[in-house]
């Protein structure tokens, strides 16, 4: 029974990666996905935190500004000017920007309890004091005039709510004074009063330092953040309040990633109010009595509890969207380069365990060549040896006396010798190419010296084999720089085989011209044979260390498959190249291509330049 053969490591682990590189291809795009939406995901929880924390700045400013600059019954009374000076340094040590607020003014009845008077804080008279009204206010006079009548008539407040606490307008926080606390052990409320404490915001500082200051700090600095900003009033038409570049106001109306109002007092109005009143008593010095804050006017009667959001409570629209056109597009583009990195890398994968099946085929080809190589070498080696022993023997022990058969003897032992020498020269030629020992000390030589040499060389064999040889090696060819010794013995193996391979009758043509290249000149070294000729799908492969072809394997052609590999190695070293033509059939020709040696080491310039030299010297 015939034992099955087992797969060689490098099968089974080309195998193995075949079978896991599309596993993992699979888990690597799922895995991706995943860690794109998970990336979405927190890309976008990053946008809500940022634009939550970017829109309650502003207003927890605003909030800090109503609890701190309210004004109360004894400040309206004028009982407690000093009082109001202390709040106001507080509220001033708790802002972030005091240049917010551009003034501060109280607005209440005068004598007659009809006219409305109009007072300014003096912050270094600590006082208020008699004032016009800024034009800056006057859509805040005309509401607070209508609010004032609506009172006188029903002696009530008219005031709707947290979001009516910042002007229509966006330039001041209109707050009503608070509701006094009833009298001890009685629960009749107090007398109501109309009186409102209005804050003027600086519109201009806003809008030119602090939201771009909010921006860089929340968004990153303007021109490298990752996100396009913009900032537009809600009211028609809408107005652009900021953006972070031009246009984007209206490209980010289209479409944006997020869309949040600010700017007012909203849903999270008592909550914003109750940090406020937090961060004055901490401000505030020990002992002060605590005030009675503003929304409480909003807990009177049968609606006690927070109010609902209005639709007009915030005055702004906070609009961003990422760079890349939306968090969608780029979690997008940042999932195409992570898929193509990952399948880079199993590409890379993927050709490295290609080339590693390669080498290892190679390898195990050069192995087979080289256990053949030996094969053949020692062939090579112990039939000449074997015939050298028989004739040695026999004319030892005196069996062949005749002189005839004697000098037949030693001419086998000589041609058995002379083919043994060929073949270790041949291996250690090899050996030293392979060592990088390819040609030793080049000089100039004239080609057809060396052609001559090489056929002198092979001269013995071509008798033995009855080739003809014909050569043609025209006069006046240019010098070759070449070492003389390794290029003979290149031409010499290209003849050898021409002789091997040339059939029953060897023919070999060996011709030197001179061609031409792009670069420079050079000479060419033909050897043609009319023999088996070489099948196109072996050409390729010729020259290559241990490779014999199939007509020679069949034909049991001597050889070890290292003549045309030397040659090549030999002519590379100079710089040239081996061409071949072959028709299976019909013969081969290798042509050996070498440059030409530059026009100053030919002789005939060497001769003019002497002579030019010895003229000049002639005559000085």
């Amino acid at each position: 029974m015939r034992r099955l053969r087992r797969p060689a490591g490098p099968t089974l682990l080309v195998t193995a990666m075949l079978v896991l590189l599309p596993l993992l291809a699979v888990m690597q795009y799922r895995w991706v996905g995943q860690l794109s939406n998970a990336e979405r995901e927190r890309l976008q929880r990053n946008l809500d935190a940022t634009t939550e924390d970017f829109t309650r700045s502003l207003d927890r400013e605003l909030a800090r500004a109503i609890v701190g600059l309210q004004a109360d019954a004894a400040v309206l009374d004028d009982l407690d000017p000093s009082g109001y000076a202390d709040r106001y340094a507080a509220w001033r040590a708790i802002t972030a920007d005091p240049e917010i607020v551009a003034g501060i003014f109280v607005a209440d009845f005068a004598d007659d309890a009809r006219t409305v008077r109009l007072r300014r804080w003096d912050a270094a008279g600590r006082a208020f004091v008699a004032a016009e009204w800024p034009a800056a206010l006057a859509r805040v006079r005309t509401r607070v005039e209508q609010d004032a009548r609506a009172f006188a008539e029903k002696r009530e407040p008219v005031f709707a709510g947290p979001a009516h606490v910042l002007s229509a307008d966006g330039q001041a926080l209109v707050v009503p004074a608070p509701v006094p606390l009833p009298p001890p052990r009685t629960n009749a409320l107090p007398e109501p009063r109309f009186s409102l404490t209005i804050v003027q915001l600086n519109r201009l500082h806003i809008d030119r330092e602090v939201l771009p200051a909010l921006v860089a700090r929340h968004f990153g600095p303007q021109g490298s953040v990752d996100y396009h900003v913009a900032i537009v009033s809600r009211q028609e038409p809408a107005r652009v309040i900021f953006e972070s570049e031009p246009g984007d106001a209206a490209k980010l109306a289209a479409h944006a990633d997020v869309k949040e109002e600010f700017f007012g007092l909203g849903s999270d109005y008592f909550g914003l109010m109750r940090q406020a009143a937090a961060s004055l008593r901490s401000s505030t010095p020990p002992g002060t009595p605590e005030r009675r804050l503003f929304f409480s006017v909003f807990n009177r009667g049968p609606q006690a509890g927070p109010p609902r959001r209005s639709e007009d409570g915030t005055r702004w629209l906070l609009l961003v969207r990422h760079r890349a056109g939306s968090l969608e597009a780029a979690v997008g583009r940042a999932r195409t380069r992570n898929l193509a990195f990952s399948f880079g890398v199993l590409l890379l994968m993927a050709t490295s365990v290609g080339l590693l099946a390669l080498a290892a085929r190679r390898a195990q080809s050069l192995a087979r060549q080289q256990i053949e190589f030996v094969a053949a070498v020692s062939h090579e080696l112990r039939t000449p040896v074997a015939v050298i022993g028989a004739a040695a023997d026999n004319l030892a022990q005196g069996v062949v006396k005749e002189p005839s058969r004697v000098r037949q003897y030693g001419t086998t032992i000589q041609g058995e010798a002379r083919r043994l020498g060929e073949t270790v020269e041949r291996v250690l030629q090899f050996a030293g190419i392979q060592a990088g020992h390819a040609v030793a000390q080049r000089t100039t030589v004239q080609p057809e010296d060396v052609v001559r040499e090489a056929l002198a060389a092979s001269s013995s064999m071509a008798e033995d084999a009855g080739a003809q040889i014909e050569v043609q090696v025209p006069e006046a060819l240019p010098l070759v720089v070449a070492d003389r010794g390794a290029l003979r013995s290149a031409i010499q193996n290209l003849v050898i085989n021409a002789i091997k391979y040339g059939g029953p009758q060897p023919w070999v043509g060996v011709s030197v011209c001179l061609g031409a290249s792009r670069r420079r000149p050079e000479v060419e070294i033909r050897v043609t044979d009319r023999g088996l000729g070489i099948p196109p799908s072996e050409q390729a492969r010729v020259f290559e260390p241990f490779y014999r072809g199939v007509a020679a394997l069949s034909r049991q052609i001597q050889g070890n498959g290292l003549g045309l590999s030397i040659v090549r190695s030999i002519v590379d070293a100079h710089g040239g190249r081996v061409t071949l033509q072959s028709t299976q059939g019909e013969g081969s020709t290798f042509t050996i291509h070498l440059p030409a040696a530059a026009a100053s080491e030919q002789p005939h310039v060497r001769r003019l330049e002497a002579a030019a030299a010895s003229g000049k010297g002639g005559s000085s």
